[in-house]
């Protein structure tokens, strides 16, 4: 998981630049385009436009249909998006990822305390990550990996992985192994190009005989 968010967000509180109110990307005051921060208050970017970089802090982003941004970072927030939203990248701290059909990322997506839903026809070029969130996917497309410390997984539809998925082991700086075992689930028709690598211990719940043979165990106190 990246750090450059916290980083960000001390930029954000020390240069105050708006706090406690709405913007609306794509009215007279918040032009198409450009950059959006803001503290205490939610981001909202209407249907068909398009805003370049957003950050919030305490507050939550929202992004209409056929719209998009650059990237999205947040702390303390969620990111709803509609359909055929396109975004560079997104970064969350504390907050759920959600869409409607269609949704394309160009780069990553990134959440620490938050769950990650990915509706049908969703395309990440990146990969797919939380520390203590769920990943939920239907018919949707990953680049790279999915990798989750705490998460619960669900795979379904014909959702397809071009890299591995991978429960991490514990990372000091991010977060803490849970006690409690996570799932991971996986339909019939999924497909994982890469192998499905555990880390720590999980409950299985794959349909496919042959994902099963990809799964690698790799923590000490595997039976």
């Amino acid at each position: 998981m990246k750090k450059s968010i916290i980083a960000g967000t001390v930029m954000l509180v020390s240069a105050s630049l708006l706090s406690g109110c709405v913007i609306h990307v794509g009215n007279a005051h918040a032009l198409e385009g450009s950059d959006f921060s803001s503290i205490l208050g939610n981001i909202d970017i209407a249907e068909g436009k398009y805003a370049g970089d957003i950050s919030s802090v305490n507050g939550n982003v929202e992004i209409s249909n056929n719209a998009g941004a650059d990237e999205v970072s947040i702390v303390n927030g969620n990111l709803e998006m509609g359909s055929d939203v396109t975004v560079r990248n997104i970064d969350i701290v504390n907050g759920d990822v959600s869409a409607t059909p269609h949704l394309t990322v160009l780069k990553n997506v990134e959440t620490v305390n938050g769950n990650v839903t990915l509706p049908v026809q969703s395309t990440i070029g990146g990969s797919v990550e939380t520390v203590n969130g769920d990943i939920d996917a239907i018919d949707t497309t990953i680049d790279k990996h999915i990798k989750t410390l705490n998460g619960d997984i669900t795979l379904s539809g014909t959702t397809h992985i071009a890299g591995n998925l991978i429960y991490k082991e514990s990372e000091s700086s991010w977060g803490k192994q849970s006690d409690d075992k996570p799932t991971l689930t996986i339909s019939a028709s999924v497909t994982i190009e890469g192998d499905i690598i555990l880390k720590r211990s999980v409950h299985l719940d794959i349909e496919n005989d042959a994902l099963m043979q990809k799964v690698v165990v790799s923590y000490s106190d595997a039976q």
